[in-house]
């Protein structure tokens, strides 16, 4: 009975997350791994090229380091990988990302997490604050962020944009928050043809201390819609706080 109990037990223990990356939060995330995100790479670019024809417009616009939080319109799984691999990872390496909490189960071996994956539980996002706040240290560490506002893939049109975690993240910037968006324009071409991928990444733009993190935000999906050669068609209208939201998040210093 007793030799039952114990197999048992030891059938359903998780395994032990190591935390000696020099980023790492200890009990929150184990940090990232530039070789991992270099294997990121090399599969989005083979992957990427088999499936894909694409086009990448404005990689001139992307900060080569400091602070930058990325908009991206969500349309598929692939848009991580062949986003990254064809598109950001051409100007730097150190890119997080918000992603499904689905994606950090034990199974994956911390991959997706040590790509920088940052896990969001969309159903009881309340259990994320703790990620959620290191999003916030990580963005403001001088690193890029990226978010799916609209939390979801959304294919071949726009979904609503949903600013609880961009609103939490951001907090009140000390100093202006650069923000560039970036639009996943896919053009399936036939059968046996290869879809075609058009990456457009905007122009630079500042959330500044002074502005409404919900405006700026309803302002910036504007803007990913036509870099994605679609139209936003949801009207601005001020959301409730989130479960995991504080009112009076404190201030944070931006690095730019």
């Amino acid at each position: 009975m007793n030799s039952k109990r114990k197999r048992t037990q030891k059938e359903t223990k998780q395994p032990k997350r190591k935390y000696d990356a020099p980023d790492a939060e200890p009990g929150v995330h184990p940090g990232s791994s530039h070789r991992v995100r270099k294997l990121l790479r090399w599969f989005g670019n083979i992957y990427g090229s088999l499936k894909y024809k694409t086009e990448l417009i404005g990689i001139e616009n992307v900060p080569k380091e400091g602070t930058v939080l990325v908009l991206v319109k969500h349309q598929r799984n692939d848009d991580i990988p062949v986003g990254l691999a064809k598109g950001l990872y051409k100007a730097r390496w150190d890119i997080w990302a918000i992603m499904k909490d689905s994606m950090a189960d034990p199974k994956f071996f911390d991959f997706f997490l040590k790509c920088g994956g940052i896990p969001l539980n969309r159903l009881e996002p309340r259990k994320s604050k703790r990620d959620l706040l290191f999003a916030k240290k990580v963005l403001y560490n001088g690193n890029m962020l990226v978010i799916f506002p609209e939390q979801t893939t959304v294919p071949y049109k726009m979904g609503k944009g949903r600013p609880g975690a961009f609103r939490f993240i951001v907090g009140k910037p000390e100093a202006p928050l650069p923000v560039l968006c970036l639009g996943l324009d896919y053009r399936p071409t036939g059968f046996f043809r290869r879809t075609k991928l058009t990456i457009r990444i905007g122009e630079l733009k500042y959330l500044n201390p002074n502005q409404d993190p919900e405006e700026f935000l309803h302002e910036r999906m504007h803007e990913i819609a036509t870099l994605t050669n679609m139209t936003y068609p949801f009207e601005f209208k001020k959301a409730k706080l989130e479960s995991f939201e504080e009112p009076d998040t404190q201030a944070v210093e931006s690095t730019v």
